[in-house]
């Protein structure tokens, strides 16, 4: 069949919905770096045209059904780096709006001490020992607005994760992850790059991280956080 080039959006809206599992992610730049993501890696264009047209939330069933007009495409949607890409992408599409991508390419990027691109800083921020089980979401606090920062553009951004650590605690306290993930949090190791679930312990962690609930609880807190305001003159 002839395959019309499917645009940016198209496909940014097609595999948003696709890596959220229809949850709804309030971030559109999201799709973005998700449609950047599957062109990178090489996936053919008949395949991307088919997730579009397709339009499902449900990663499983696309790659069934792409594996019948692709099967480049289908082991590429189902490849673990590619999953990792859109990790990396989710990540991101957790992070508050500081400003529009316009002035965030226009603001040259703080002099901080922060990892170089492509090496996450694993040294943990705060002391978190091991033979201490985390007993409350209190514990979390500091260090997940400490790991959570550390991807922030700008100096808003790491306001609203300083504003939405009870949120972010509350929520991934609950969420059923294991005491190893919660000490790992606790220490709030500055990663600065990448995506936070590779360093997760064990699948389920990374499946509870990744879930559409989970994520959507993410956007939730860094959507709804107020940073205080500074005091006037």
């Amino acid at each position: 069949m002839s395959t019309v080039k499917v645009t940016d959006m198209a496909l940014g809206e097609a595999l948003n919905k696709l890596a959220f599992q229809g949850a709804g992610s309030t971030r559109k730049d999201g799709g973005a770096c998700l449609a950047s993501s599957a062109r990178k890696a090489g996936m053919p264009e008949e395949a991307l045209a088919y997730i579009v047209k397709a339009d499902g939330d449900d990663m499983g069933a696309a790659v069934d059904g792409l594996n019948k007009v692709s099967e480049g495409g289908a082991a590429l949607l189902a490849s673990r780096s590619l999953r990792e890409d859109f990790d990396a992408c989710i990540d991101k599409a957790a992070l508050p709006n500081g400003s529009s991508p316009k002035t965030q390419s226009s603001v040259p990027p703080k002099a901080a001490a922060k990892p170089v691109a492509g090496k996450p800083n694993l040294k943990p921020a705060y002391q978190a020992p091991a033979d201490q089980p985390v007993n409350s979401p209190i514990e979390l606090t500091e260090g997940l607005v400490s790991m959570f920062s550390s991807y922030a553009r700008d100096e808003g951004q790491e306001k609203t994760y300083a504003a939405a650590g009870q949120c972010l605690s509350t929520l991934v306290y609950n969420a059923g992850l294991s005491q190893e993930a919660l000490h790992f949090f606790a220490g709030g190791a500055p990663l600065g790059t990448g995506s936070i679930v590779e360093h997760l312990p064990n699948d389920k962690d990374k499946a509870i991280w990744q879930s559409p609930r989970f994520t959507q609880g993410l956007v939730d807190c860094t959507t709804n956080a107020t940073p205080t305001p500074m005091p006037g003159p």
